[in-house]
């Protein structure tokens, strides 16, 4: 009893102590929560009516769209250009915005893809084209379909006999990864179409439309005119008013929304070689004549010094360029010339050899894994006498090949010439190219066991094998830091935007004005620029950036203005409102002028401009543009109206003021065929939408893209 007496006694103690403990850990997990819920929100790239794209999500499709842009080029062997990365991250950055807003209206719709329909798309009888070009014979143009289905069969099996083999299972992997994307795009864009059909579906020409669409193009009529230019009237005689400015900018101020801007001042210094530089790889290739005409390791010793890799193989002289060429039609074999000068390089060549080959044989081919196990060397030794017996290479290839990429053309490597050859091995190309007949042979690369057989071969040509010693010219380290330091020691001197402009002249440098978007890539002829625009959209107005080290340049940027979203201040469209009311006012002088001068002909009109008499013809009310004149849409809806051999005008148009008369009209006789306009009027309608349905939706839609924070 005394104990309970002393609890109940300490109970309102107790009840503070355990509310402090039950606050402390509420507080500790909201402030956990609270972090984690703090980082997600920092962690977004966008958010499109609600829905976050993470970071993480979008830096995965962005490696995805790079890997296959860069397996795309290096097919043709390439590499990316400059600038990829940031027009690689806008492209999947659209599309992932597209695909919000297409999945969000086709769920309002109730617009889906059932699996028999997209497995139908994919393997069935409706196939899409990139699917088909992917599994057509490039020799023959024709799809195979039976290749597709054993393609999904290797790849979508993880138990497959490829699948379990190590020396495949990546290869597999990565092409499982490429399908089912291809499934999802797949999948996407019949989504896609339904919808558009269904836009395009709900829009229908009336009678009206068809009869006016038929008007509109049925008469037409050639004219001659004389034109007298805005241009003809200074400038300086024409005075603008800023209530007139003012009045005009609010009459035409839908036109001016904007979205948010950057204005920059930049310029960029080329990294080039100085003097010097020539003079020191000239005297470096110099010192390395000796060892390149006497060395026994040619390959070992290019590898080591050359900029241009040596290429062990005969190449046919006629492709060879012109010093080459020239070098080799008179050298003996270790003959060298050299060092010239070509193309901001530095050459020697040395003579390996001559022979007269073929150019390029066709091959095609079974490769094996490079293990030779009891069980594989006699599948494989099998499946060479199969073919000396007269087995269908074709489909062995399909079946047993490890080079899926070839199996599906039944092991076509297609035409190869010494050069394309010498990727699978110096023993590849002495088999395919020293062979005659096209029997069967074995030979091993790098990659596996090959049975190989040659099937064409072009007619013997010239052939020579030359090593090239190449020393490009590149600035050295003093050339780059005397760069370097000319432009660091001008922006610690010029340090706000007006002496940053002002004084770059005296200095050599020339500074560009650019107007940049949280979407632009590119900032003059730099294509990747980026980084600097990047900068521009987080500094402060008047700061000057860093220097960027862009494209083989140092590139520097002072923000001279940040305009907001929304519309445009009269100040910052003045010039498109002064150029407005400029040719405005410079019409009504003009008319004026030519009133006094009561011309009655063309002729007369025409000395009164000080100008010429011209012709237009085929004139319409519908065309868009006249051919010598441009975008006139006084003429077009007066000259096919007009009486013949009556002069009209003057009338004031976009570039300047006109007097025309029409000589002749041609009028279509044919009635008109309701379906055919229709048709035609639907065909314009369907491109207004699916040129601007898209864009119509991202304007409806609240998109917060904070890109510019991450790239």
């Amino acid at each position: 009893m005394a104990t309970l007496e002393k609890i109940r006694g300490k109970a309102g103690l107790l009840v503070t102590v355990i509310g402090v403990a039950l606050l402390a850990f509420i507080v500790g997990d909201l402030l956990n929560s609270g972090h984690t819920f703090f980082r997600m929100n920092q962690d977004k790239v966008a958010v499109i009516n609600g829905k976050r794209i993470m970071t993480e999500e979008f830096q995965t499709r962005v490696q995805a769209r790079t890997d296959e842009m860069q397996n795309m080029y290096k097919r043709y062997g390439m590499s990316l250009p400059e600038g990829s990365a940031a027009r690689i991250n806008k492209e999947v950055f659209d599309q992932m915005i597209n695909e919000v807003l297409l999945e969000e209206e086709a769920d309002k719709l109730g617009i889906a893809v059932s699996k028999e329909e997209l497995a139908d798309l994919l393997q069935g009888d409706n196939i899409v084209p990139q699917v088909k070009q992917l599994f057509t014979n490039p020799q023959t143009g024709v799809f195979d379909k039976q290749v597709l289905l054993n393609f999904l069969n290797v790849i979508l099996n993880e138990n497959s006999p490829e699948a379990q083999n190590p020396e495949t299972a990546e290869q597999i992997s990565q092409q499982r990864k490429m399908w089912l994307d291809m499934e999802k795009s797949v999948k996407q864009q019949r989504q896609v179409e339904k919808f558009f059909t269904l836009m395009t579906k709900s829009v229908q020409a009336n009678k009206l439309d068809i009869e006016a669409a038929y008007q509109n193009g049925k008469v037409s009529a050639d004219f001659a005119y004389a034109v007298q230019s805005y241009s003809s009237i200074p400038d300086s005689t024409v005075k603008i008013s800023d209530s007139e400015l003012k009045e005009l900018y609010n009459k035409e101020k839908e036109n001016f929304k904007q979205d948010e801007k950057r204005v920059v001042k930049y310029f960029s210094v080329d990294i080039v070689p100085s003097e010097g530089d020539y003079k020191i790889t000239e005297e470096k290739i110099n010192n390395l004549k000796n060892t390149f005409t006497t060395t026994q390791d040619v390959a070992g010793m290019l590898s080591l010094n050359t900029d241009v890799p040596y290429t062990d193989a005969y190449v046919a002289e006629r492709s060879m360029d012109t010093d080459m060429k020239n070098f080799v039609a008179n050298a003996q074999v270790n003959d060298v010339e050299g060092p010239i000068f070509v193309n901001n390089a530095y050459k020697m060549y040395r003579l390996m050899g001559k022979t007269v080959a073929p150019d390029s044989v066709k091959v095609r081919h079974i490769m094996y894994p490079l293990q030779k196990d009891e069980q594989m060397t006699a599948q494989f030794d099998s499946l060479l006498n199969v073919l000396k017996n007269g087995g269908d290479f074709a489909q062995l290839a399909q079946k047993f090949s490890v080079d899926q990429s070839s199996a599906q053309n039944g092991g076509d490597l297609g035409w190869m010439t010494e050069t394309s050859a010498v990727q699978l091995g110096q023993k590849f190309v002495n088999a395919i190219f020293n062979s005659n007949g096209s029997g069967y042979m074995t030979v091993e690369s790098p990659y596996g066991r090959h049975i190989v057989q040659v099937t064409e071969r072009t007619a013997p040509v010239a052939k020579a094998k030359v090593a090239q010693l190449v020393m490009n010219v590149r600035p050295s380290s003093e050339t780059y830091s005397t760069l370097y330091n000319g432009v660091s020691q001008y922006i610690a001197t010029n340090t706000d935007v007006e002496s940053f402009e002002k004084n770059a002249k005296d200095k050599g440098y020339i500074v560009s004005t650019a107007n940049l978007t949280r979407d632009d890539v590119s900032l003059g002829n730099i294509n990747d620029a980026r980084q600097a625009i990047k900068w521009a959209f987080n500094a402060k107005k008047g700061a000057i950036s860093e220097i960027y080290n862009v494209e083989n340049k140092f590139m520097v940027a002072a923000l001279a203005d940040v305009q907001k979203e929304g519309y445009a201040d009269v100040k910052q469209v003045e010039p498109q409102l002064k150029a407005k009311l400029m040719a405005d006012k410079k019409a009504e002088i003009i008319m004026d002028d030519l009133q006094g001068k009561n011309a009655k002909s063309l002729d007369a009109y025409a000395q009164a401009m000080k100008s010429r008499i011209d012709t237009a013809k085929f004139v319409s009310f519908a065309v868009n543009a006249i051919a010598g004149v441009g975008f006139e849409p006084v003429l077009t809806a007066k000259a096919p109206y007009a009486d013949l051999n009556t002069l009209v005008g003057p009338v004031k148009g976009n570039n300047g003021v006109y007097v025309f008369s029409v000589y002749n009209k041609t009028e279509n006789k044919e009635p008109m065929n309701a379906d055919t306009e229709k048709q035609k009027y639907m065909q314009s309608v369907n491109q207004i939408i699916s040129s601007q349905l898209i864009n119509v939706m991202k304007d409806k839609a609240e998109i917060e893209d904070n890109r510019i924070k991450f790239f």
